[in-house]
């Protein structure tokens, strides 16, 4: 009878051991990085939000909710529903209509993370599906609130404008929101076939516009390298003339000057030699030029106007003639 109360509080005592033991085990929990938990008692969530790291709770009591901080993304993309992955939900393209009430199909994706500290706010209000039941309705709202204000034409040439818009238009719907905007990118835009068609109209109209404009600036270029050789070429001839006459104008001063040169030296050499001739010199070069012969005749005149002397024609002695006795 001993023996078997000894073995029953044995078996009590090592129950109540594991007992304990799997009780405190079952109290200890661990948040993975990039994820928050917030502590649920009797169904109330507690401030208090737990981040990445060993934690302890009340078995029994409470229990712990994870929350994924990580990025998320919202790929709107294609005609149906894709497979999600982890931290992605791939959604339809959103379809809209722009001022016109045509359809247009705007493929986009939209990142975003969870504030921690408001982790408790999300379960409250949204739970765990917290995507559809607040980021995507907001998402298509805006979407088609921007696009609706612009035509289908538009669209297209002002995507970059119409994606910062959304962008703004999102950060500010979730201001004081537990959840922060990262990033907003227009991926593709499927317009109507009559759109498309008039905007390949438009690009070619604007393509021939450019040809013919660069087409009239190298007109315009050529006509003014035309010119520029015209103003050349007649700056060359104009110097050209003008530096032959120069030349002429600088012969004609030589030539005159050489002229005027000769005339004064010939005058002044007159001059010498008018100063210089004396009777006898003129005597002199009468005999230097006489060749030894006597005039056949002697004419002069007189009161009867007559032949004063003729000389027979005699042989010319080339000596020189006697001295006067």
């Amino acid at each position: 009878m001993k023996n078997q109360k000894t073995l029953i509080l044995t078996a009590i005592t090592v129950f109540g051991i594991y007992f304990i033991l799997s009780t405190l085990f079952k109290g200890m929990y661990t948040i993975q990085s990039g994820t928050a938990g917030v502590l649920v008692t009797f169904g109330k969530f507690s401030d208090d939000v737990k981040q990445a790291g060993l934690h302890f709770k009340v078995p029994f009591i409470q229990d712990i909710k994870i929350v994924d901080i990580k990025l998320q993304t919202a790929n709107y993309v294609g005609q149906e529903d894709a497979q999600d992955d982890d931290g992605i939900v791939n959604n339809p393209q959103i379809q809209v209509l722009d001022s016109k009430n045509l359809p247009i199909g705007i493929e986009m994706t939209v990142q975003y993370t969870i504030i921690p500290d408001q982790a408790r706010q999300i379960l409250e209000q949204y739970g765990d599906n917290y995507f559809f039941k607040y980021i995507n309705p907001v998402v298509r709202n805006i979407v088609r609130d921007v696009i609706g204000k612009y035509q289908a034409e538009e669209i297209a040439v002002k995507r970059s404008e119409i994606g910062k818009e959304i962008d703004v238009q999102l950060t500010k719907e979730l201001e004081g929101k537990p959840f922060r905007l990262e990033n907003v990118g227009l991926r593709n835009l499927n317009l109507p076939t009559i759109v498309l068609k008039k905007i390949e109209e438009v690009q070619l109209a604007k393509q021939e516009e450019q040809r013919l404009a660069m087409v009239e600036q190298q007109a315009k270029k050529n006509q003014q390298i035309q010119t520029i050789q015209a103003e050349t070429k007649l700056i060359e001839v104009t110097t050209q003339a003008k530096a032959d006459a120069e030349k002429k104008r600088i012969e004609a001063d030589a030539k005159s000057y050489q002229i005027t040169a000769e005339a004064k030296a010939n005058a002044e050499a007159n001059k010498l030699i008018a100063q210089s001739i004396t009777r006898e010199l003129i005597e002199y070069m009468g005999i230097q030029q006489w060749n030894g012969q006597y005039p056949q005749t002697l004419i002069g005149s007189n009161s009867q106007g007559g032949m004063l002397l003729s000389l027979p024609n005699t042989t010319t002695n080339t000596s020189a003639p006697p001295s006067p006795q």
